[in-house]
């Protein structure tokens, strides 16, 4: 039958179980804002203008183990390039830690989250705001859940009280926003979406002010320990921001002179491993060499058997803040000066560093080829170098099947991500460069889908205009740069550069993202808000929970703690506040209407952070196993009533 114009302009993608397959083709022909994802393939028309049962089912296959492919794009373009350029980003601008913390690296771990929601909102006319918000509501209730309490399992350990209740009560005032704007209105206004940046500006201001009452009181507390004593005075090598103890004053047992030797050889080889970890990204053995971080070499001194216990305590605690804390334990104080301590930390090349400042250490390792002209053909192999996207077979063997399965799929898409990603851990390579000159830009016009857009009428495509700048830039390169020394500010542009195309790979992969999950929803008839806090939001917490773990298992639990809560409060108010307040400024009427689904993430996305909360006053702000399995079982009901409220809305319909 014929379709009138309402009939193809609708709000939503539904199709009726009734019609005959043409008609249900020529629905989504006419409809494609809302049954597609706003991507390059039109994965709902081929499905079901596919009249064969048979190859409609090998599209769906297809269509999955594209959405899988896309995940390791996603992840590995935010891990190797995004996270890394940002890094430099925030290097170069001399942030501070906290500052950083909050802006840049949350923007580089919250990416996927943060374009797939913009994706969702603004890639089509008819904006997806049920798979934006499930896809934010539900990233937000499997980490305070399930990676929270996985945190918790791998192992117990004293919060810091201030960010964590800082992060906690910021994240309750919007939830508490959030259900007001559902329960009083019924579309989306543009002060809404506005009110969640300005409360992203407040955390913000609220994390500089909490970070100069920190250092404040550092210094308070550095006079009155030099004041009252300078028997123990820190080394030269230690970091700035580690204050001076003074006396270590004995209470109930005294300190054998054994002891107290064996922990400063102890500390003093702690500081060398220190030292060696944040000067080289390899250290070398007589097995393989592997990718270092920060780690914790801990003290490979002995113990005398003498020693008190609360000695022993100092030297059984395997990071760095920890060792020089437990020494307050002496004292019998209890503020260990942690309280207000904040930890951020970056992940990136699959390895946890405790600072941005790291991440440039892991810089990758290219065979080093000394260009002096252009008439070799050496320049040709330093550019396949720098291009080489597979790993050595020594690597490749030190793998488990499901890495070596990872690190295949990911061989095309990295070399062209080094083929238009400008990467600030590379080498100078001026034949890459141009490269980029050409590759880089016909990219971005293809990610943001313009590369054919005529500018007026009669005028070739944005490509050819894009393939100018293109020749300028080779030209100016050739004749100004130099073939084999590094330009000055090379590390610097390379940076900003890597740092917008970075964006255009994770735009562009989210549309297509996007796109598959649509036609899931298409084929399956399942509600887009159930798809988004599923499928798009646990395979975006995968990377969440990996980089946590490792967090936690290089000593470091209270960093984790941080992201489990501080990141998904960033999705949330820039997920949700940065698109939605383009879109409504743009004049597109975004509906929102609090159904069964949304009612539940709401319930229980309130419940997980009211019994965190609770639950560290409880337990005196140290987080045990308890209260890791009580966050499981609410997911759990979690699932079971959204499951029970799927099948409810879907007999509705």
């Amino acid at each position: 039958m014929p379709f009138d114009d309402e009939m193809c302009s609708a709000e939503e993608c539904m199709i009726d179980k009734s019609w005959t397959s043409d008609e249900k083709c020529a629905y989504i022909k006419c409809n494609q804002d809302s049954c597609e994802g706003g991507g390059y393939l039109t994965w709902s028309m081929y499905v079901k203008c596919q009249y064969n049962i048979g190859v409609r089912v090998i599209l769906i296959i297809l269509g999955i183990i594209y959405l899988i492919i896309l995940f390791v794009i996603m992840s590995s373009i935010a891990d190797d390039f995004f996270c890394p350029a940002i890094s430099g980003i925030v290097s170069h601008l001399r942030m501070s830690e906290s500052i950083a913390g909050v802006t840049f690296l949350a923007f580089g771990n919250g990416a996927p989250d943060v374009f797939s929601s913009i994706s969702s909102v603004l890639t089509t006319p008819k904006p997806k705001a049920d798979l934006a918000l499930g896809d934010l509501f539900g990233t937000s209730i499997f980490v305070t859940t399930v990676v929270l309490a996985i945190i918790i399992f791998t192992k117990s350990f004293r919060v810091a009280i201030i960010p964590t209740l800082r992060d906690l009560i910021f994240y309750m005032i919007t939830l508490a926003f959030i259900v007001f704007c559902f329960l009083k209105f019924d579309k989306i206004e543009v002060w809404m979406p506005a009110t969640f940046l300005g409360i992203y500006g407040v955390y913000v201001v609220t994390v500089i002010i909490f970070g100069i009452y920190r250092s404040q009181r550092k210094k308070r507390n550095l006079k009155k320990k030099n004041r009252e004593s300078g028997d123990l005075s820190r080394p030269e090598s230690a970091a700035s921001t580690v204050p001076i103890y003074g006396e270590i004053k004995k209470k109930e047992e005294s300190i054998s002179v054994s002891a107290l030797f064996h922990f400063m050889i102890g500390y003093s080889q702690f500081l060398k491993n220190l030292t060696r970890a944040n000067q080289k990204r390899k250290v070398g053995n007589d097995n393989n060499d592997t990718r270092q971080g920060i780690v914790n070499m801990g003290f490979s001194g002995s113990l005398d058997s003498d020693a008190p216990p609360k000695i022993q305590r100092i030297f059984q605690q395997n990071t760095f803040e920890t060792d020089l804390e437990s020494l307050d334990t002496l004292d019998e104080t209890e503020d260990s000066g942690d309280e207000g301590r904040e930890e951020e930390f970056a992940y990136a090349h699959h390895t946890v560093f405790t600072s941005h400042d790291q991440i440039s250490l892991a810089a990758t390792e290219i065979e080093e080829i000394h260009l002096t002209t252009w008439k070799s053909w050496d320049w040709v192999w330093d550019l396949f170098n720098h291009l080489k996207s597979w790993p050595s077979k020594e690597e490749f063997g030190e793998m488990n099947i499901l890495v070596k399965i990872v690190a295949i799929i990911k061989i095309v898409p990295v070399f062209f991500f080094k083929m238009t990603v400008p990467s600030n851990e590379m080498s100078w390579c001026k034949p890459l460069f141009i490269l980029h000159c050409f590759a880089s830009i016909q990219f971005a016009l293809f990610a943001i889908q313009i590369i054919t857009l005529q500018p007026f009428s009669g005028s070739p495509g944005l490509w050819l205009y894009g393939l100018g700048v293109s020749v300028i830039l080779a030209l100016v390169a050739m004749y100004f740069l130099p073939l084999s020394k590094e330009p000055k500010y090379y590390k610097e542009v390379y940076s900003y550069l890597g740092f917008l195309m970075s964006i255009a790979w994770i735009y562009a992969t989210s549309n297509e993202i996007v796109s598959v999950v649509t036609m899931i929803g298409v084929v399956t008839g399942l509600s887009m808000e159930l798809l988004g806090l599923t499928i798009m939001a646990w395979s975006n917490c995968i990377g969440d929970i990996v980089a946590d773990i490792a967090v936690v298992k290089q000593g470091f639990p209270k960093m984790a703690m941080a992201a489990a809560i501080g990141g998904p409060l960033f999705n949330l108010l820039i997920g949700f506040g940065l698109p939605f307040t383009i879109a409504a400024a743009q004049g597109k009427e975004i509906e929102l209407l609090i159904n069964p689904v949304y009612r539940i993430l709401l319930l229980f996305l309130g419940i997980s952070l009211v019994t965190t909360f609770v639950a560290l006053f409880i337990q005196r702000f140290t987080v045990r196993w308890p209260h890791g399995a009580v966050l499981i079982f609410i997911f759990v009901a979690f699932l079971i009533f959204i499951c029970l409220a799927e099948f409810h809305v879907l007999e509705w319909k």
